[in-house]
């Protein structure tokens, strides 16, 4: 029996694939933590290795936000973009999703996309305040379970931002 086309796009990396990780990058810390210019430096010189290296990992990605936008379904909240100014590397899309924010808040996006703004609201809706929350620009460390390489974009899903303080701490052991 054939098995239809969409389920031969999602398979998991094969055996060989889990050793080419091994034997062409550099094994991903105890901690999960890897740079932006460690993770897309490992997709741009072998996919395949990469894939194997990250597949089934929660992992967290340090990097500079090169674009925010809102998220494309009902359960996507938010889609932060981690890119180098060059954009020569592969960028991250990191995947915030239903959940990842403070119980009654929502995410707002400025109209050039630029800004995303926390607003926190009571049970009847009011708006209580309004903080910023990313902007493109600032280095951040999001956590997230690595999904796919899709058209040349890393995506991560289930995302969570990391507060500036872990950031510093994981940087201090890149």
């Amino acid at each position: 029996m054939v098995a239809p086309l969409a389920a031969q796009d999602a398979y998991s990396p094969t055996k060989i694939a889990r050793m080419d990780a091994a034997s062409y990058l550099q094994p991903l810390p105890k901690n999960g933590a890897v740079s932006l210019k460690t993770i897309a430096g490992d997709f741009a010189s072998n996919s395949q290795a990469a894939a194997g290296k990250y597949a089934g990992r929660r992992i967290t990605v340090i990097g500079r936000v090169a674009m925010l936008g809102n998220g494309s379904s009902e359960n996507k909240i938010l889609v932060v973009t981690l890119q180098d100014a060059a954009a020569s590397l592969p960028a991250v899309k990191c995947n915030f999703l239903f959940g990842s924010l403070p119980q009654n808040s929502s995410i707002e996006i400025s109209g050039d996309g630029s800004q995303a703004t926390l607003v926190q609201r009571d049970r009847s809706g009011a708006v209580l305040g309004r903080q910023s929350y990313l902007s493109v620009g600032q280095k951040v460390a999001i956590k997230g379970d690595f999904q796919e390489l899709k058209v040349g974009d890393i995506v991560l899903t289930a995302c969570k931002l990391l507060s500036s303080e872990k950031r510093r701490a994981l940087e201090s052991n890149l």
